[in-house]
């Protein structure tokens, strides 16, 4: 059968062609009834001078390098308008809490070692034999291990201090990042200390 004998036999049925449905249907994003068409000009350069500088001040506060009155108005703003003091105090409660855990351990392995010590020099007065050598290994096992402590005490400060770093990257504080840099750091201790003063 050839091509026209087909359409011979299909030109007297109604034959309805099925419409491909498109994947998504096409939203207008604009409010319907609007027309662009009557915003003028200048309209449209404020808005985009508004929006370029905007865009330009954010870039160089993300960029910050050093405490600008950028800076300055940027972090006024956040303290106004979010919950950087209370996420300040937390913080702070945070590592006063951690501090003290850690300064409790450290007087509770000295306190063991004292006790010790105490026991050595009590077997001595009355006359009991010991190692002449028992009173330096103590101490130096008592150096070795508050250094051990000392070492802990620094990682968790490290990490108190990634902590808060963290909690404010969150809050778009400018200068602050999760760093180790020391220069950055010292950068974002002077911002805390001036919010302190304002717990």
């Amino acid at each position: 059968m050839d091509f026209n004998k087909i359409l011979s036999l299909l030109k007297g049925q109604d034959i309805v062609t099925p419409e491909i449905p498109t994947s998504e249907p096409v939203v207008n994003p604009l409010p319907s009834g609007l027309d662009l068409s009557n915003i003028s000009q200048s309209v449209i350069e404020q808005v985009r001078t508004e929006y370029l500088t905007k865009k330009n001040s954010e870039d160089k506060l993300k960029n910050a390098t050093t405490i600008t009155p950028e800076v300055l108005v940027s972090i006024g703003k956040l303290v106004q308008e979010t919950n950087l003091i209370e996420v300040l105090k937390k913080c702070k409660e945070r590592q006063d809490k951690k501090e003290q855990e850690l300064y409790s351990h450290r007087e509770s392995i000295k306190q063991r070692y004292s006790k010790q010590k105490d026991s050595i020099l009590a077997k001595e007065l009355i006359g009991v034999k010991s190692n002449p050598n028992e009173l330096k290994m103590l101490e130096r096992e008592l150096n070795q291990e508050l250094h051990q402590m000392d070492l802990q005490i620094l990682k968790d400060m490290d990490k108190e201090v990634t902590y808060l770093q963290q909690e404010f990257v969150k809050l778009k504080v400018p200068l602050f990042k999760v760093t180790k840099d020391v220069n950055e750091i010292k950068m974002q201790q002077k911002v805390l200390f001036m919010l302190q003063d304002m717990i």
